[in-house]
């Protein structure tokens, strides 16, 4: 998964990065600003109340990430210094379940959801009101560790990764579907 190129546009107040397995969305100062993608945002998001099966070791996927974090990390050619740790979010990992499972059962690989979703739209259904988000996915990875390995090594997911802008993520796996959802409110 790695060798993907991360394209960065500058608005005038933010940033927002995107490539094909990572994403990162920025709202500042009430401003919202939007990708080619369209995403349809509601003033008040409908949260499911479907439970969900955990399908992902949250204790060592934190170990893992907050390893990276803490030690600092080259992401290509950037290097980023040591980023505060996160912590887990039950909301973010609903999201990153949904998303996950909608990538199995109809058998496709996008940050889109089937629906014409984008990632923001989806944390926010799942009831975390963010200010800022990111999303990396993947696919074919059979443990907590080859995927943070494989996230790691490639740029857009660790530059995502190591964002110190994120305060919480959450994690899930349907199949060899991954979904890491980030966020701060």
């Amino acid at each position: 998964m790695s060798g993907h190129e991360l394209w960065t546009m500058v608005f005038l107040t933010g940033t927002i990065q995107y490539s094909l397995e990572s994403f990162s969305y920025l709202q500042q100062n009430g401003s919202m600003f939007f990708l080619p993608i369209v995403f349809a945002l509601f003033t008040s998001p409908k949260i499911s109340q479907t439970p969900f099966p955990p399908s992902v070791n949250k204790t060592v996927l934190l170990e893992l990430i907050n390893d990276a974090r803490k030690k600092g990390c080259n992401c290509g050619d950037a290097h980023y210094g040591p980023a505060p740790a996160l912590t887990w979010n039950d909301q973010l990992e609903k999201a990153a379940f949904l998303h996950s499972d909608d990538m199995f059962q109809k058998r496709y690989f996008s940050h889109t959801g089937s629906d014409g979703s984008g990632t923001g739209e989806r944390i926010m259904n799942a009831g975390y009101n963010w200010r800022f988000f990111g999303e990396n996915i993947a696919l074919g990875y059979k443990t907590e560790k080859e995927v943070v390995d494989g996230w790691l090594s490639s740029p857009g997911h660790c530059k995502n990764i190591m964002n110190k802008n994120y305060k919480e993520m959450g994690v899930a796996r349907v199949g060899d579907y991954w979904t890491q959802d980030f966020g701060v409110r």
